[in-house]
């Protein structure tokens, strides 16, 4: 049997043992809550029974081979539990215990624990267990909701504080495997992304990622829910394994582990959700009513300052609402009460309390219009509060009428919308969402989303084996550096290296000088970088750089001097890493000094598609300045591309290379010229 098919067992067990003692009492009879009908058991050579369930001394002695052990044993008793467990021939494990790789000389256990276990796959250690809420089976070591869907969201969490929140909320979200994977020691987040997606009664997928680990199976992964049309909602939390090790010696580090996590994601097309919250919203978004095809949003309300609040979070957030047209604004006038006007957000007013009957003809009217999103924005009274039946009126005027579009309720606080309500909307075909700035996120993320699915290409989201962490780096010379760059077709300036007492080289333009200097690489912040040298002022300007670095305790080893470039119009800065377990990424900003100032970067994960590569560089805030903004110069966008892709090619086709910088590629009309280069690469005895 393969690991997959082991695991798929284990999510479904027909024989289940539990290995502790009587602290996993609650842990069983939740499992019996979740109406489990397999055979269980129980291994305790103490005790004779624990919650109900015949206990046997040892795992040889169990009268069949389990699909899944539980174990909650001692650290120091796992390995030898486990070894025993897949001698006799047990399907998977889920250890809860702890005192593994997350504490202080636990690695090393958990090493062992891997050996012991065999071809028994084990989920965790340090896990709080695992649940299929959709056909009964949940074996976790603390209660995680009562959840009885036909179909929902897979949660899939490195801890189980996520898996709580979510699986205990009281709003309707259909949870339909919760499953928590700890350490992650034999089974990744990616193992299971790829066994829950053979599910297909599984609806999206919900991903919290502490650490990104295994990018080979998890682009694989992703590869499959694109071409499954599964969508996949990342919550990225903490610094991830790849960002903690990364250099952060230059500013090509500029976009850190949060940013690499976000590359990736888009990379997959998944949607990133920033707290639980806005992955509820969000997994019910996908869940309670047809995906929307785009962003066109119709949007109704029953207060003026709903429909003022809602729209700008509304536009913050993406959705777009046109004005209503000739075909819509004439019917709506005769619908509505004569003091409210017709427009897009909609403030029906008092209308809200009319019968339904009399409400139809507003919807209607304003859904004459079509939308690929309908979104209304109200908020319900609460249980025991006041009369529920307008509301429930109006909510179902606008689930009737609004047509072919998506349909949303967004509840402007979270916490107010009842159960009642919420049930009778989702048999509607609405999904009901809680929390104004939550819910129009959601149905913002489910518009994107959309728009993109069908262009989704799965074969390009495999990604290469990232490198492993190198023992030791070596940066390369700015003038040995460029010297490859032009070798590949890259265009740099001419240059001549002067040693620290040599004569300038006789030249007819002006040049810029540069000091060499170990570890120096913010020249301009030591005063060792001038501009616009004329020939005849080259040997004093070297003198006096050389006398500013001595100021600073730093000696030149040399200078480079290298002509100016004419005609410039912007300036890039280009990064790429190699980032340990995860691959190269590119970083794009406007260049210069001011670079970390601005806080305006774009990251991809490489190999990158030139039209992915210009969609990054054109997401800048400031790309207006190389696009012919008031009137300037436009600079060669063409030619950056082409740079950054050679550039990108340069790096990917070499894996000793750790990073490479171009701050600045200088842009003129007509060319991309780099005018500085940082090159590091492993040392060679680097694994």
């Amino acid at each position: 049997m393969t690991k997959t098919e082991r695991l798929k067992r284990m999510l479904n067990p027909r024989r289940v043992v539990w290995v502790g003692g009587r602290s996993m009492g609650a842990a069983i009879e939740y499992m019996r809550a979740n109406r489990f009908r397999g055979e269980a058991l129980v291994v305790n050579p103490r005790q004779g029974q624990i919650a109900g369930l015949t206990c046997v001394s040892a795992p040889a002695e169990l009268p069949w081979v389990p699909d899944l052990a539980v174990l909650v044993v001692p650290k120091d008793a796992v390995c030898e539990t486990a070894a025993a467990l897949s001698e006799h021939g047990c399907g998977a494990a889920i250890c809860i215990s702890s005192g593994f790789s997350e504490s202080e000389g636990g690695t090393e256990r958990q090493a062992e624990l891997i050996a012991s276990a065999g071809a028994m796959p084990v989920i965790g250690p340090n896990c709080p267990g695992v649940a299929n809420f959709l056909d009964g089976a949940a074996f976790m070591m603390d209660h995680f909701g009562e959840h009885a869907p036909t179909r929902g969201a897979a949660v899939i969490s490195n801890g189980g504080a996520y898996l709580s929140d979510l699986g205990c909320a009281d709003r309707s979200q259909p949870i339909a495997y919760s499953i928590g994977l700890g350490n992650q020691a034999m089974v990744s987040i990616a193992d299971m992304l790829d066994v829950v997606l053979d599910d297909p009664r599984v609806t999206v997928v919900n991903i919290y990622f502490e650490g990104i680990s295994d990018v080979v199976r998890l682009s694989a992964a992703a590869a499959k829910a694109a071409a499954r049309r599964i969508p996949v909602v990342a919550v990225k939390g903490g610094r991830s394994q790849a960002g903690a090790r990364a250099a952060r010696s230059h500013t090509a580090s500029l976009s850190g582990d949060a940013e690499i996590a976000s590359a990736l994601f888009r990379r997959f097309g998944w949607i990133e959700a920033a707290t639980p919250s806005e992955a509820i919203e969000t997994i019910k978004m996908l869940s309670f009513t047809a995906i929307p095809a785009g962003n066109r949003t119709g949007f109704v309300t029953s207060s003026g300052s709903y429909a003022v609040l809602g729209g700008d979070v509304a536009e913050r957030v993406g959705l777009e609402m046109p004005p209503t047209t000739e075909r819509a604004t004439g019917a709506l006038e005769a619908a509505l009460p004569e003091y409210v006007g017709p427009a897009n957000p909609l403030d029906i007013s008092d209308a809200h309390g009319w019968p339904l009957e009399d409400q139809r003809p507003i919807y209607e009217a304003f859904f004459r219009d079509p939308y690929d999103l309908a979104v209304e924005v109200m908020c319900y009274p609460p249980e025991g509060g006041w009369d529920m039946s307008t509301w429930d009126a109006t909510t179902t005027a606008f689930a009737d009428a609004r047509g072919e579009a998506s349909a949303a309720f967004v509840n402007t606080l979270p916490e107010a919308l009842p159960r009642a309500a919420r049930e009778r909307m989702i048999a509607l075909g609405v999904a009901p969402l809680q929390g104004l700035e939550d819910g129009l996120r959601a149905a913002a993320s489910a518009a994107r989303y959309g728009a993109v699915r069908d262009a989704l290409a799965p074969e390009a989201m495999h990604l290469p084996a990232p490198p492993r962490q190198p023992t030791g780096i070596r940066q390369i010379t700015e003038a040995e550096a460029k010297e490859r760059l032009r070798a590949i077709g890259v265009e740099a300036p001419a240059l001549w290296v002067v040693d620290a007492a040599g004569a300038p080289p006789k030249v007819s333009h002006p040049c810029a000088i540069k000091a060499i200097a170990p570890g120096l690489l913010h020249k301009s912040e030591a005063n060792a970088v001038t501009l616009d040298v004329p020939p005849s002022r080259l040997a004093p300007e070297i003198r006096a750089m050389r006398e500013r670095l001595a100021a600073q305790g730093l000696t030149a080893e040399g200078f480079l001097v290298e002509e100016m470039i004419p005609g410039a119009v912007a300036e890039l800065l280009i990064g790429l890493r190699r980032i340990p377990d995860l691959g190269v990424a590119l970083t794009l900003a406007i260049g210069g000094v001011a670079v970390e100032l601005m806080d305006d970067t774009a990251t991809v994960m490489s190999p990158a598609s030139r039209e992915e590569i210009e969609t990054s560089l054109r997401s800048l805030r400031l790309f207006p300045l190389l696009d012919g903004y008031r009137g300037r110069p436009t600079a060669a966008i063409s030619a950056a591309l082409d740079t950054i892709e050679a550039l990108a090619t340069f790096v990917l086709g070499r894996p000793e290379i750790v990073e490479l910088e171009i701050n600045p590629l200088i842009l003129t009309v007509e060319r991309a010229i780099v005018a500085d280069a940082v090159l590091a690469e492993a040392l060679e005895d680097a694994p």
